[in-house]
């Protein structure tokens, strides 16, 4: 389900999204916030008590691997992690199945102050794709010019929890089962493949730290 405030009443703002109107009127002097960002680092598989990976759906190709998880198209994979201290930042390092990749970010803030903008962030165009397995078994490795990580890099306000989707381009639609897999079109099927997947190895969170 969309993050929505829990406040929200159709067609009106609550006093916190009125923050910024209110504070531009009254001239009121505004205190710069000092902090520190500490950096915890998660990898796949993310078997970590604060975070919830969910793969996606039967026969669409999402899976664990050795290259990390390897997530459904969005909205049916997701990677959720929650902390204690605020989130600051986010970044995701992977591969695509098939380049460009991108990657999504929600996240939940902890104050509502955004009443027509939801913390919500693509970073598109990524290059760099793991070899397919169907080459890699016929001696296709990491030499090969495509094969490579990318990462994506994420300044959010200050968040409780984060969701990461991923995907990858899907310029061909191909399906070789419809009635086995009838949602979505297997991985590959002789020299056609629609491949939308993206395969999270890394990911980094920062959380807001005061100065003392």
């Amino acid at each position: 389900m969309p993050l929505r405030n829990p406040r929200r009443e159709p067609g009106k703002m609550t006093s916190e999204e009125l923050e910024v109107v209110r504070v531009y009127k009254s001239g009121e002097v505004q205190s710069v916030e000092r902090y520190t960002v500490e950096v915890h680092e998660y990898w796949a598989p993310f078997n970590y008590p604060n975070v919830v990976v969910e793969i996606g759906r039967e026969g669409s190709g999402a899976e664990v691997n050795t290259d990390g998880v390897e997530l459904d198209v969005p909205p049916f994979g997701a990677i959720t992690i929650t902390e204690e201290e605020p989130i600051v930042n986010v970044t995701v390092i992977g591969s695509a199945c098939v380049a460009p990749g991108y990657v999504i970010l929600h996240a939940e803030p902890l104050e509502w102050k955004y009443p027509r903008t939801g913390v919500k962030m693509k970073v598109g165009n990524l290059w760099g794709e793991h070899v397919l397995g169907d080459l890699w078994v016929r001696g296709v490795d990491e030499g090969f010019r495509e094969a490579g990580m990318s990462s994506a890099h994420f300044e959010v306000p200050p968040s409780r929890r984060v969701t990461i989707m991923a995907g990858a381009a899907t310029d061909v639609d191909w399906n070789p089962d419809p009635v086995k897999h009838p949602q979505n079109p297997k991985v590959s099927h002789g020299h056609y493949w629609n491949d939308p997947h993206y395969c999270v190895r890394i990911i980094r969170v920062g959380v807001k730290k005061p100065v003392r």
